[in-house]
């Protein structure tokens, strides 16, 4: 199927697995795989492509992780470079350089020098100030709440991409007065689009720029699901 696929990871770790997390040897296998199939573009090409309309490869994917955790700089990032594969990192504001209790477990993230190293293959997108979810607020907090997140990147000489990641996936999918009233608060703040997650291949031309869907990868599903979620996406 032709399209845009958009990847979503979390974590990776050496032998583990579980609903957000692959290990290594899964994340290798599965990058060899996709080589070979599609050709792996960057969120500044997708943020150039929707701005400028500077062209997208045949068959484009872009990888993308949340949360920002110091094992996508451990693990995931030696893979890449030695793969020269582009990935992109979804950061949490407040998270960034910190260990503390995330998902009712202590957890570590990844810091301003490895979000800084990391360029050569990594690109960067907003994921919150705190990993609050934009549906957990009442709309008129909205505005406030996406520019508090925009502010806390102010310190950290890196570029990061107009793009936003839902935090939990949530917007307001089956309120369109809603919608429209967060699609306003991103122009307002210069967010350019923003992704969800949905596990369906997006068509090109994107036509709705703050609902681009994602395919959500799991640790916990075989090799095989894996190539059909990526091959298909949801088919109903």
């Amino acid at each position: 199927m032709s399209g845009l696929r958009v990847l979503m990871y979390h974590k990776v770790a050496k032998l583990e697995t579980d609903f957000l997390t692959v290990s290594e040897e899964q994340l290798k296998m599965q990058l060899i795989w996709l080589k070979g199939h599609y050709n792996f573009i960057s969120l500044k090409q997708l943020t150039n492509f929707i701005k400028k309309n500077e062209p997208l490869p045949e068959k484009p994917l872009l990888i993308t992780f949340d949360d920002g955790y110091l094992n996508n700089y451990t693990i995931a990032y030696p893979i890449f470079k030695a793969l020269k594969i582009p990935f992109s990192i979804f950061l949490v504001g407040d998270f960034v350089g910190k260990k503390l209790m995330h998902d009712n477990q202590e957890q570590e993230f990844l810091t301003t020098s490895q979000l800084i190293e990391m360029q050569d293959f990594a690109t960067y997108g907003y994921h919150s100030e705190k990993h609050v979810s934009l549906m957990d607020l009442e709309p008129k907090l909205w505005e406030a709440e996406v520019q508090k997140c925009l502010a806390s990147f102010n310190g950290i000489t890196i570029p990061i991409e107009p793009v936003w990641a839902y935090t939990y996936g949530a917007y307001p999918k089956k309120n369109n007065a809603q919608f429209s009233a967060l699609s306003k608060v991103f122009k307002n703040t210069g967010i350019l689009y923003a992704m969800r997650i949905g596990n369906r291949i997006n068509k090109l031309k994107l036509k709705h720029l703050y609902s681009i869907q994602r395919i959500d990868i799991r640790g916990n599903e075989s090799f095989t699901k894996f190539r059909w979620k990526v091959k298909f996406g949801k088919l109903f």
